[in-house]
């Protein structure tokens, strides 16, 4: 292959996608996401990366990500690069640290920059974000007036930090004097060592409480951490009540994180909180489609919905076989049916099964011998509304189908209902024993159905 095909970034987008397949979230954006790839050596087969600062550049130094690195070169780029593939690192520090107006400490609170990337333009809008695009949308118009705080939850991979971040890039193109500071929970944690360490507490809060928006991503990492809770629970009580606005993602909703702090929890659901699910066919074809137009490379509408139907478990996968698809491209080789399959094989991707709504209804019905019309009907025996709030709740969990298109398979319930429903059955099985056990039967003979 002739050099001129490589391209740096297309290559380095495949290997972060593998990388995000295959480990914790909180761990590819502490450790990978802020690494860059800023030049290819294909004589002599080296890449130089280029880390944000000491502690990520020493994680790589310890041989924790190198030995990956080099598998997922070679997998994503094995025409270029042999397996012993060598690494260079570099420190810089594109991460955007400002020290406090309040005082000349030595203290340096971490804000990283936005990924102007994320934005609402490239984020796709399906029926499984809908409700927590459009809260994020009225935020980033009108921070602090309403839905304070957001929370934003659901799996790894399913674009909470994208979304999150585009909040943060449309405030800045509304009010380019705002002050916004995206972070970690991990990134608040340390400052607050650093700052207990340095004797500078007080420029930690200054530079925490004195923000027009606070992103904070990954706030589960917060449990069991009573000293850390305390701390960023007065943070968060001043921001709120400046009428400032605090946008948090989660794995999970605040009152199903062990070690979580009841007042926390209290405070974080005082606002709204929405989940993004996995994303439905449309959606993903529609990604696909997005990305295909972001990079210039025309990809057939066949060879698009075989990767969008093959794929549902999250958009970081669904992204990391299209990158892989592009880069193959770059390569000179064709995109095709035949070279795509290829791909999905190659990552151990095979087409799932599809279990639908009236498959999931009707097991329900049998099992707890009612009727279709009265499980999806208006009644509310209890006899009846049981085995409707167990459809319900393994529709949600056995599909990628959003709460409103629940509500419509239910006869047109709100999705305040559904939601209602299936946290309610949740609960439930915490402590009822033989309703877990039926649950897990339903869900068995579902998926042997499908």
């Amino acid at each position: 292959m002739k050099d001129s095909y490589f391209d740096l970034n297309t290559f380095w987008k495949g290997i972060q996608g593998r990388f995000a397949a295959n480990m914790g979230e909180t761990a590819y954006e502490n450790w990978i996401k802020p690494v860059r790839a800023v030049k290819v050596d294909l004589a002599n087969r080296t890449v130089e990366l280029q880390a944000p600062n000491d502690i990520v550049m020493q994680a790589w130094d310890n041989g924790n990500y190198t030995a990956k690195f080099m598998e997922y070169a070679y997998d994503v780029a094995h025409d270029f690069f042999k397996p012993e593939l060598k690494v260079i690192k570099v420190v810089a520090n594109p991460v955007n640290n400002q020290k406090s107006n309040q005082s000349n400490s030595d203290f340096v609170a971490t804000d990283y920059q936005l990924n102007q990337n994320f934005t609402f333009d490239t984020w796709v809008i399906g029926d499984a974000n809908e409700l927590a695009t459009s809260a994020a949308m009225a935020v980033s118009e009108q921070p602090g007036r309403q839905y304070n705080p957001l929370l934003i939850y659901g799996s790894s991979g399913l674009g909470k930090t994208h979304l999150m971040e585009a909040i943060g890039n449309r405030l800045k193109e509304l009010q380019p004097d705002a002050i916004v500071r995206y972070i970690t929970t991990d990134d608040f944690m340390n400052d607050w060592v650093n700052a207990i360490s340095k004797k500078t507490t007080a420029d930690f809060t200054s530079n925490y409480e004195n923000v027009d928006l606070l992103l904070v991503d990954d706030i589960q990492m917060l449990q069991g951490k009573d000293r850390f809770q305390e701390e960023f629970f007065n943070i968060f009580n001043k921001i709120t009540k400046s009428q400032k606005q605090i946008v948090m993602t989660s794995d999970v909703l605040p009152k199903d994180i062990p070690g979580l702090n009841a007042r926390l929890v209290s405070r974080f659901m005082q606002g709204v909180a929405y989940d993004i699910q996995k994303p439905d066919f449309p959606t993903r074809l529609a990604i696909l489609k997005n990305k295909s137009e972001e990079v210039g490379i025309s990809i057939d509408n066949q060879t698009l919905t075989l990767i969008a139907e093959q794929i549902d478990t999250n958009v970081r996968e669904l992204e990391g076989a299209f990158n892989t698809l592009t880069l193959m491209a770059r390569a000179g080789r064709p995109i095709n049916v035949s070279n795509a399959q290829k791909i999905l094989e190659h990552l151990n991707i095979t087409r799932q099964k599809v279990i639908t709504l009236p498959d999931i209804q009707k097991t329900v019905a049998d099992d707890y011998n009612v009727s279709i019309n009265d499980l999806i009907g208006k009644k509310r025996n209890s006899d009846i509304v049981l085995p409707r709030q167990v459809a319900m709740y393994l529709i949600r969990t056995l599909t990628d189908t959003s709460l409103p298109k629940i509500g419509q398979a239910f006869g047109g319930r709100d999705h305040t209902t559904v939601m209602h429903g299936t946290e309610k059955i949740a609960d439930l099985i915490e402590t009822d024993y033989a309703l877990k056990q039926r649950i897990e039967n339903l869900s068995t003979k579902i998926k042997e159905k499908s």
